[in-house]
């Protein structure tokens, strides 16, 4: 009645059509991307932290939009480091002819917005899955960090008044 494999070879027909060829290199650079995104969006959180909570300008200044705005402008940057790292790696690895439709391509998958036109050989059908896995968990930590941010700062005015 059931059509079950065996588990344990569909994991490895998995592991061998899915991750095979380059995707593994891919995989590895978008994890390193990742941390490194992960960390600054971690740093740009706590030195937001610092400046809100003690230092000697003035309380209207420190919980002024302004700070919380640069702080949005920084993850925003990070976001466009990461849109760019995939870009280049696409590129140089070959996947698509054209670096725009590289760029493009990892932007779409990364914002999960979607696959577009682009025909991906079978050896690189694994990447959508991977740059939109990056894309989805640096985006929610991004949005905790600046809700975290945005809560201090609400604090740190209510603590003023």
């Amino acid at each position: 009645m059931t059509n079950f494999q065996n588990p344990l070879k569909l994991l490895a027909f998995y592991a061998e059509n899915i991750f095979g060829s380059g995707i593994d290199v891919f995989m590895l650079s978008a994890i390193v991307i990742f941390v490194i995104h992960s960390f600054l969006v971690l740093s740009i959180t706590r030195g937001f932290g610092r400046f809100i909570t003690g230092n000697s300008v003035s309380w209207k200044a420190r919980v002024s939009f302004l700070p919380y705005a640069f702080v949005m402008f920084l993850i925003v940057m990070t976001h466009m480091m990461d849109l760019l790292f995939y870009a280049y790696m696409l590129d140089g690895m070959g996947v698509f002819s054209d670096p725009l439709a590289s760029f493009y391509f990892a932007g779409e998958m990364y914002t999960t917005v979607g696959y577009g036109n682009y025909q991906l050989s079978p050896e690189w059908r694994g990447l959508p899955l991977v740059i939109a896995f990056s894309g989805i968990f640096a985006i929610s930590i991004s949005g905790a960090g600046l809700f975290n941010m945005l809560q201090m700062l609400l604090d740190e005015r209510n603590k003023s008044k």
